[in-house]
């Protein structure tokens, strides 16, 4: 466990600053352009090269429980491998989401007043969804029907990211644990353990490690180079004893093939609400304290460095292994460059 030495803590000027309106609530960045979700009901689309607002997506306002009208939050924002369509987790009425494809100009409802929280395309025509009560869901937009719908565990989701050949996906919820699922099945394959003690509120995938944060004030690094397979090891060290029975039925879809546990645990001063990798693993990124301080730590040698970004941070996304995106609830987003 590494626990915070005494650091410079440095205060800076970003290399691009955009003020875009409503809170930041989740970043995409895709192969040319980057879509920015907020609080008040738009997505924007940014050049990726020169960081220009090329389009804002506006979604239909919702009526509250007051009758009056109100601008959505949106949960969460992807592209797709084409770049050509995006996908959207909408706030709507009685505390519900619809999910959104934009494509072609055209913004299209193609599920409504669901429970999901957040989705991403596992290609073009097929997406995965996360619902509030942890389950995973893949549907086809194609043919508008449900593959499969299984629950991933017993308690309430937080986040889920795909990794870069979108064969695996990394799963956390309530319980602390990151799910580790096949996307095509739907299976539950892997288990990392041992980490967050409590609600993971973000986690991020990059190659082969995953970073989580959550409401215990850690920060876990996790590395799927370090499987553990022998089932003896699960038994004395999985705390969750009905995780170790495989399970196959219409609700729930599980054959563990390994555990992981952790790389490294960063200890904060605050809950972790934002995390990222680059996308070579080069780097990670933590917001480390209330005020918003931002962590940066190499996943072999630990940290090395912490900086004030002038505002508090909702989403933290590395565009590359040299520049992090910052995602502020004021409506900044910020480019910080990453020096060796």
């Amino acid at each position: 466990m590494i626990v915070f030495a005494l650091l410079l803590l440095i205060t800076l000027s970003f290399s691009v600053e955009i003020h875009l309106k409503g809170a930041i609530t989740d970043i995409c960045v895709g192969e040319r352009k980057i879509a920015v979700a907020t609080e008040t009901g738009s997505v924007y689309i940014l050049d990726k090269e020169n960081f220009s607002v090329k389009n804002e997506i506006i979604f239909p306002q919702f009526t509250d429980f007051m009758g009056e009208k109100q601008n959505p939050k949106v949960f969460s924002v992807d592209i797709s491998p084409s770049g050509k369509k995006l996908l959207a987790v909408v706030e709507t009425n009685l505390g519900k989401r619809d999910v959104y494809l934009y494509s072609g100009g055209k913004l299209e409802k193609i599920l409504k007043q669901t429970d999901v929280s957040e989705g991403k395309f596992l290609d073009e025509n097929r997406i995965i969804l996360g619902t509030i009560g942890d389950e995973i869901w893949l549907y086809d937009i194609k043919s508008k029907k449900t593959i499969y719908r299984y629950l991933v565990f017993r308690f309430s989701f937080s986040d889920f990211e795909l990794n870069e050949d979108k064969t695996l996906v990394a799963w956390g919820d309530e319980s602390g644990k990151v799910f580790f699922i096949d996307p095509e099945s739907g299976r539950v394959i892997g288990v990392g353990t041992e980490g967050n003690k409590d609600k993971i509120f973000k986690l991020d995938f990059a190659k082969n490690r995953v970073i989580a944060g959550g409401r215990d004030k850690r920060t876990v690094v996790y590395n799927l180079r370090t499987k553990e397979r022998r089932k003896e090891v699960w038994k004395k060290r999985l705390d969750a004893p009905s995780l170790l029975k495989d399970v196959q039925t219409r609700f729930v879809n599980r054959k563990l093939e390994f555990l992981l546990f952790p790389e490294k645990v960063f200890e904060t001063d605050f809950m972790v609400f934002a995390v990222a990798l680059s996308p070579n693993e080069k780097y990670g990124a933590f917001v480390s304290d209330e005020k918003g301080t931002v962590a940066i730590f190499n996943p072999v040698s630990g940290v090395k460095e912490k900086f004030y970004p002038g505002c508090y941070v909702n989403v933290l996304k590395f565009l590359d292994d040299k520049r992090l995106l910052i995602g502020c609830i004021d409506g900044t987003l910020k480019v910080k460059e990453v020096k060796p």
